[in-house]
């Protein structure tokens, strides 16, 4: 028979061998034959606190690698906080160029709107005329998204909120945009699930997305073609579709385009961007704590979709 070894320390021995003893007389093993009780010396207290050597190495290891990971949070969070401080400089300085480009460039449309008409001009005054009033208002535009979007970025801009019916928003813009779109032989359709989809909005914010999403799909959708609208509820939430025939977004820009400033390489519309739109729209969405997202195949039209969460019934 293999013998069997058990080793105990000296201040446990007193309390724990009687009972041993006996459990090994009832397995009829016998001392010195079938076992051995070996008595060790107890632990002095150095030995007691002191790792022994493996375990000493993962212990400094752990130990290095928690003050590093501390040391780049610390890191981290000085980063961030001057990135923030730059950040608000940037914006603040953005919104006060911005603003002071407001007055000249709205003198500028207003001089070349009369200059347009003036009959004491010659025809390619006229023209001329014409260009600046089209540039200044493409200028005017630019300078009120970046007013905007330097806004929405700075954490400043106060939502008006109501309880307000979606559809009438989706209704009213619609109905606007249709004339844009009959100059160019698009048709729009509208489909809605509900006749009412109350919702916590700011209206004239929510009515400035739509707009925006509904003028971007004309502006890229060829004569002839048609954009799809349709505004179902679902899961609690209204979510709010335009599907174009244009020539659509790589899923590649899925995320990038909402960035400020973003335009697809492959995508020329019929009328000059200032690539702020999407951003504001998305600003916006996300004041609602809602959600926007453009989906569909390169090629074959773009779908641009944002949802809101609409107020509890009762």
């Amino acid at each position: 028979m293999k013998h069997r070894s058990l080793i105990i320390s000296a201040d446990e021995l007193d309390t724990i061998e009687e009972i041993i003893l006996k459990a090994l007389d009832e397995k009829q093993l016998q001392p010195g034959v079938d076992f051995h009780i070996r008595q060790n010396e107890p632990m002095t207290e150095e030995e007691l606190i002191k790792p022994k050597s493996e375990d000493r190495f993962y212990f400094d290891e752990l130990t290095r690698l928690n003050n590093e990971f501390v040391r780049s949070q610390r890191d981290l969070a000085k980063a961030n906080a001057e990135l923030q401080k730059l950040i608000e400089i940037r914006n603040r300085f953005v919104g006060m160029a911005a603003h002071d480009l407001r007055n000249p460039i709205g003198i500028i449309r207003s001089f070349s709107e009369v200059m347009k008409t003036d009959s004491k001009l010659d025809q390619d005054s006229h023209e001329i005329a014409g260009i600046i009033h089209s540039t200044a208002i493409y200028m005017q535009k630019l300078v009120d998204s970046i007013l905007d979007l330097s806004a929405m970025q700075s954490g400043k801009v106060v939502l008006s909120l109501a309880d307000t019916d979606l559809k009438q928003i989706f209704d009213q813009a619609i109905s606007q945009t249709r004339i844009l779109a009959n100059q160019h032989d698009i048709k729009i359709r509208f489909i809605a699930d509900h006749e009412e989809m109350i919702a916590h909005v700011d209206s004239i914010k929510i009515r400035q997305v739509v707009n925006n999403l509904l003028n971007n799909s004309i502006k890229y959708s060829p004569e002839g073609s048609t954009i799809t609208c349709s505004a179902v509820i679902d899961n609690g939430y209204c979510r709010f579709c335009v599907q174009d025939e244009g020539p659509g977004v790589p899923a590649n820009s899925y995320s990038s385009i909402f960035e400020p400033f973003k335009r697809l390489s492959n995508s020329e519309g019929r009328h000059k961007s200032v690539g702020l739109g999407l951003s504001i729209c998305k600003n916006i969405i996300d004041a609602h704590s809602g959600k926007i997202w453009v989906s569909g195949e390169e090629g074959m039209g773009a779908n641009f979709c944002f949802a809101i969460k609409l107020k509890q019934s009762g």
